[in-house]
């Protein structure tokens, strides 16, 4: 249950008794008399004994207070939950109306302390790896494919000495652009429309816009750059609120570039990795590969050797098989989409079940 934050001074108290007590667990029992009260305080504490005497004999020895109540929360709305909650809140409710379980009452928890989930959208790369146990390279996969089969010739593989759980630290805008632009741009035959997420290496803006993390100078140096008027005595908030106001369309260098060579992007919403077939073709390449590393051995050629089998087993079926499902996919969400317009609206409380400490 929530209560009073400690300042470092009640911190610094709390890790001296940790300390004293974890002493006398070493020590199998009490380091002094337990008779003895006032020299167990003091030496707890690390403070005189005649100061805890001194405070023993005060006529206004501070008490604990007794006198606690519950103060409950206000029930608040909310229109800022984070993408990826508002993905699932929606799963709930078209279920339950699929389900017709409008009968019972559902409510929905959501915290705002501590870190938030990480998405599961899809990248469009992928980490080639080694048997479990193996100390080797790990490969970083860049790739595209058609309704076909993969582009012939866009792939990019290569590897990376980091010991991270989390391969997405291995990728970065740099590299992207370059395999944009020097493999898989080359290699498009016609005028293609390119399906990608919100990756923040997809995502690198033409120009970046002020944000509360810029500085003063920052935001002056953008509206004057943009030929924005503002007064010299005006506060950093009065600025980017000028800022806001005259905010500019998001440009994508990746967009730019594309369009540049004849091509369109089309960016999936976040945290919706189904509409993205390459998810499904990434699993069966590495289902295949996992399924047969090994069987030649393991240097670095076998190992690439295998994943070029991997990528040869998604075949024009399997490519084929696999868009007709995401479109199928997307076109039932279209629909889900038309019944959720139609549902009244619901008020979900954000707070925690457990009420906060008043001490008075």
């Amino acid at each position: 249950m929530p209560g009073k934050r400690l300042n470092s001074q009640a911190r610094e108290i709390v890790a001296k008794l940790l300390n004293y007590f974890m002493a006398e667990k070493e020590n199998l029992g009490p380091l002094i008399s337990v008779n003895a009260v006032q020299q167990r305080v003091a030496d707890a504490l690390g403070i005189s004994l005649r100061t805890v005497c001194s405070i023993k004999t005060s006529p206004k020895i501070p008490e604990a207070s007794t006198n606690i109540k519950y103060k409950p929360l206000l029930k608040s709305k909310t229109d800022d939950l984070p993408e990826g909650h508002k993905v699932e809140v929606r799963n709930v409710i078209y279920n339950m109306y699929a389900e017709n379980s409008w009968s019972f009452w559902m409510k929905l928890g959501y915290s705002q302390k501590g870190n938030q989930t990480k998405s599961w959208q899809d990248e469009s790369k992928k980490s080639v790896r080694k048997p479990e146990g193996y100390e080797g390279k790990r490969f970083i996969v860049l790739h595209a494919g058609s309704n076909k089969r993969f582009v012939d010739k866009a792939g990019l593989i290569y590897s990376t000495k980091s010991k991270l759980a989390d391969y997405h630290g291995d990728m970065n805008a740099d590299i992207f652009m370059k395999w944009l632009e020097e493999k898989l741009i080359p290699n498009l035959m016609e005028p293609s429309l390119i399906i990608m997420d919100n990756a923040s290496y997809h995502s690198i803006q033409v120009e970046r816009q002020p944000t509360t993390s810029w500085n003063k100078p920052q935001i002056i140096e953008w509206l004057e750059k943009s030929n924005i008027t503002y007064t010299k005595d005006m506060f950093k908030t009065q600025l980017l609120n000028i800022a806001k106001q005259n905010q500019k369309p998001t440009r994508y260098k990746v967009d730019e570039c594309l369009q540049r060579n004849g091509h369109e992007v089309l960016r999936l919403p976040p945290y919706h990795c189904q509409f993205n077939g390459i998810e499904m073709i990434w699993a069966n390449a590495k289902n295949f590969y996992n399924a047969h590393i090994g069987e030649d051995g393991y240097g670095d050629d076998k190992v690439l050797a295998m994943w070029e089998k991997s990528l040869q087993n998604c075949t024009p079926e399997v490519w084929l098989g696999v868009v007709k499902h995401t479109e199928k996919v997307i076109e039932e969400w279209y629909n889900r989409e038309h019944i959720l317009d139609n549902i009244p609206q619901i008020i979900i409380n954000v707070n925690d079940d457990e009420s906060d400490l008043d001490s008075e």
